[in-house]
């Protein structure tokens, strides 16, 4: 079963938490970890969440590359089974929690490729949409 750890900066992994929940009330399958809220032993805190679920095809997902909350779970790495996704999204997550199969290496490289081809900066889209309608017009 995938099971899903959010675990990031203030309460961010809560959001990313109660927006999957907005689209299916139903998980049951994703944590999360609001480190530096109540406590500021992430590596302890990652540790237990961990332990939780022995067996599970274990996915955590951190906000920051090079940060605290990334640092801390990829030297849990040496210890634990687990694939560790940082500079997550909610268009990621959508992706990798709903789907049914139990998730490899393929398929989350797979998916985090498609996260980042979906960070457009707009203002560029729309420039050159509006250029192609111009000259359109010719």
């Amino acid at each position: 079963m995938n099971r899903f750890i959010i675990a990031t900066h203030s309460t961010l992994a809560e959001g990313f938490y109660k927006a999957l929940k907005f689209f299916n009330s139903d998980i049951d399958n994703v944590e999360f970890l609001n480190c530096y809220v109540e406590s500021n032993e992430v590596e302890k805190d990652l540790r237990e969440t961990l332990e939780k679920f022995p067996g599970d095809n274990l996915i955590v997902l951190t906000d920051i590359a090079g940060g605290s909350v990334n640092q801390a779970a990829s030297k849990l790495m040496k210890e634990y089974s687990f694939h560790l996704i940082t500079g997550i999204n909610l268009g990621l997550l959508l992706e990798l929690v709903f789907t049914g199969d139990e998730l490899n290496d393929e398929m989350i490289a797979q998916s985090v490729s498609q996260a980042q081809s979906q960070m457009i900066y707009m203002n560029q889209t729309a420039a050159t949409e509006e250029a192609d309608d111009d000259s359109d017009d010719l």
